[in-house]
């Protein structure tokens, strides 16, 4: 009888041990997920332009444009780290914004420099969200002409 209760006793030890364990590995795989970061977008309308060949300019960004952004915080003040925002192209990586959010709703200004396919990347506690667009070249019209759109010229 001794043996049988020292076994129960030790059981319930180990079991306790490994809930305990549980939820401290629960507590810490949830942490990213408190972060806040919740999308990325071009909250810019894409250029416009014509169309050639059978390929069309729709839904592409004209470089050496400018664009606002849209990234989504849930709760700025909860934010351990900047919020960085980079434009990545050809192997080539570009900070775009890197500072503490301090609304739900961070708008920097993208001007992506050449064309190709853009990764547009926002970091914050850990936490990563993407972007992909396509960039080609574009021409940065004047505000009172169609409210300083971009035009993008044909992809041939």
């Amino acid at each position: 009888m001794w043996g049988s209760g020292l076994v129960k006793r030790t059981r319930i030890l180990f079991g306790a041990a490994a809930f305990g364990a549980a939820i401290a590995t629960g507590v810490v795989t949830a942490a990213p997920a408190n972060a806040a970061l919740q999308a990325i977008a071009v909250d810019s309308l894409p250029g416009y332009g014509s169309s050639s060949n059978g390929s069309t300019n729709y839904a592409m960004y004209g470089a050496g444009c400018a664009y606002r952004l849209s990234v989504l915080v849930g709760d700025p003040r909860s934010a351990k780290s900047n919020l960085k925002v980079t434009d990545t192209v050809n192997g080539r990586m570009v900070t775009v914004y890197d500072r503490k959010p301090q609304t739900v709703e961070v708008k920097p200004i993208w001007r992506p420099a050449t064309p190709g396919r853009h990764v547009l990347t926002a970091t914050l506690d850990g936490v990563v969200k993407t972007r992909t667009v396509t960039v080609g070249t574009g021409i940065q019209l004047p505000q009172f002409i169609r409210n300083g759109t971009c035009f993008v010229l044909p992809t041939y």
